[in-house]
C-alpha cells in the first residue's frame, strides 16, 4: 500500500493528477478521487495514534489557522459562495495532505523518499521540456497559445516552483552524491530557464548561493575562510551558468522562432540583459505584479481588518489576484493572520537554525521570496509536498 501511496504523492508533487484529468485520462477532478482515496488509503496504512503528534507542528497550527479564519471571515465576505467553499476546501485538503505526507516521509525509508521526490522532480520538469520542444495535448485555447511552457503545472511561474522546491529536496537527498547533486542543477537550472519564470530565475541563483557558500552540507559551515573559498566558487559557477543561457537563447531563438515574439522572446531579452525595458517596468503601468502591489496595498490601508474570504479571489470585485501572500492574508483576513504569518516565518528560521539544519533554513528563505511573487503557496502541491518532506526531517530530528 505505501507504493501507492508514493504514486499518489508523486502524481500530486507534479500536478500530473491535474493534467491527467485536463486530458480526460482521469475522468473526474483529483479532489472527487486520487486525493480522497490517498486520504482512505493512508488511514488505513498508518494508525491515527503514529500521527497524531503532527498536530503540534508550527505549519499544522498555521494551516489550521488559515482554515479557521476562512471560516471566520466567510460571514463578513461579499464573494459568491462558490469561491467561499472552493477556498474552505482547499484549505481543508491542504490541512489533511500535509499531515499525511509528513507522516508518510518521516516514516518510510530514504529510499522511498528518495524516488518519490526525485521521481516527482523528474515527472515534473521533463514535462516542461516535452511541452516546450513538442507539446502537450492542451485542455483550452489559451494554454494551446501560451508560449511559455509550464509543463504539468500550466502556468509557468506555477511550474518553474514546482521544478526549485522539489528539486531542492532532492539536494537535500543527495547531498552527499556530488556527482548526482550537479546533474540534479544543471536540470533543475536547464528547466526553469525554459519556463522562462524571472522568479524561478532568481530563486536558482539563490539556492546556488547558498549552496555553494555552504559546501553543500546540511549544518551550518558558513564562516570567513569558506565565504573567501566560495567567492571564486560563485563567480565560476554563474560565468558557467550565464555562458549555458546565452547558448540556450540562441539555440531557442535559430530553432523556434515563435519564441522571439511576444511574451517569450521579451522574457528571453530580459533574463540576458538584452530587453530595452527593466524588469520593474514589464510589472508597471500594465496592470502587472506592480500594480496588484499598489492595488491591493491600498485595499489593505483602507481595510485593515480584511475584506472576507475570497475577496481576491472574486472576479466581481478583482480582475486578478494579489500574486503576493503577504497580501492575500492581510486584505482578505486583516492584519492579524498577516502577524501570524510573519510570526511563522520567524519561528521556521529559528527552528533551523536551532537545530543546525542549513537546507531548512534556505527553503525558509525560499518560502519568503515565493510569498512576494505567489497568493497560492499552501494551494500548490509541489510546494505543499516539498515542506512536508523538509518538516518531517526537522520534526524527525526532534
Amino acid at each position: 500500500m505505501k507504493y501507492i501511496l508514493a504514486i499518489l504523492l508523486i502524481l500530486f508533487a507534479s500536478y500530473a493528477d491535474i493534467f491527467l484529468y485536463r486530458v480526460s485520462i482521469v475522468p473526474v477532478p483529483p479532489a472527487e478521487f486520487l486525493i480522497p482515496l490517498f486520504m482512505v488509503l493512508f488511514v488505513l496504512k498508518y494508525p491515527l495514534k503514529d500521527y497524531i503528534d503532527i498536530l503540534k507542528a508550527h505549519t499544522f497550527k498555521l494551516l489550521l489557522v488559515t482554515l479557521v479564519l476562512s471560516v471566520i471571515y466567510a460571514v463578513i465576505s461579499k464573494s459568491t459562495t462558490e469561491i467561499i467553499k472552493e477556498i474552505i476546501v482547499l484549505n481543508i485538503i491542504s490541512l489533511i495532505l500535509y499531515v499525511f505526507a509528513v507522516h508518510f516521509f518521516r516514516t518510510e525509508n530514504k529510499k522511498i523518499t528518495v524516488i518519490v521526490m526525485l521521481t516527482a522532480f523528474i515527472t515534473l520538469a521533463g514535462s516542461v521540456w516535452y511541452d516546450f520542444f513538442i507539446g502537450l495535448p492542451k485542455a483550452n485555447i489559451d494554454y494551446a497559445l501560451n508560449l511559455r511552457k509550464g509543463g504539468f503545472g500550466e502556468n509557468p511561474n506555477q511550474g518553474s516552483s514546482g521544478i526549485k522546491f522539489l528539486a531542492f529536496g532532492v539536494l537535500l537527498l543527495l547531498s552527499k552524491a556530488k556527482l548526482s547533486r550537479n546533474l540534479i542543477i544543471v536540470f533543475m537550472i536547464t528547466s526553469v530557464f525554459l519556463t522562462f519564470s524571472r522568479s524561478g530565475v532568481v530563486s536558482v541563483i539563490l539556492i546556488l548561493i547558498f549552496g555553494i557558500m555552504n559546501n553543500w552540507v546540511q549544518e551550518f559551515r558558513i564562516n570567513a575562510v569558506v565565504l573567501f573559498k566560495s567567492f571564486f566558487k560563485m563567480l565560476i559557477t554563474f560565468s558557467i551558468l550565464y555562458s549555458i543561457l546565452l547558448v540556450f537563447s540562441n539555440v531557442i531563438k535559430e530553432n523556434f522562432p515563435g519564441f522571439t515574439e511576444g511574451s517569450a522572446g521579451q522574457r528571453i531579452d530580459l533574463l540576458l540583459g538584452k530587453s530595452n525595458k527593466s524588469i520593474i517596468a514589464e510589472d508597471t503601468q500594465s496592470g502587472g505584479r506592480g500594480d496588484l502591489f499598489f492595488s491591493y496595498l491600498s485595499d489593505f490601508a483602507n481595510n485593515p481588518i480584511g475584506y472576507g474570504t475570497g475577496y481576491t479571489s472574486d472576479q466581481h470585485f478583482n480582475s486578478l489576484n494579489t500574486h503576493n501572500y503577504y497580501l492575500y492574508m492581510a486584505v482578505n483576513y486583516g492584519f492579524f493572520a498577516l502577524i501570524i504569518y510573519l510570526i511563522y516565518l520567524g519561528y521556521s528560521m529559528k527552528l533551523a537554525i536551532r537545530l543546525d539544519h542549513f537546507y531548512y533554513s534556505v527553503f525558509v528563505v525560499l518560502l519568503i521570496f515565493e510569498g512576494f511573487i505567489s497568493h497560492s503557496i499552501f494551494y500548490e502541491r509541489a510546494i505543499l509536498v516539498s515542506l512536508a518532506f523538509f518538516d518531517s526531517q526537522i520534526y524527525r530530528k526532534c
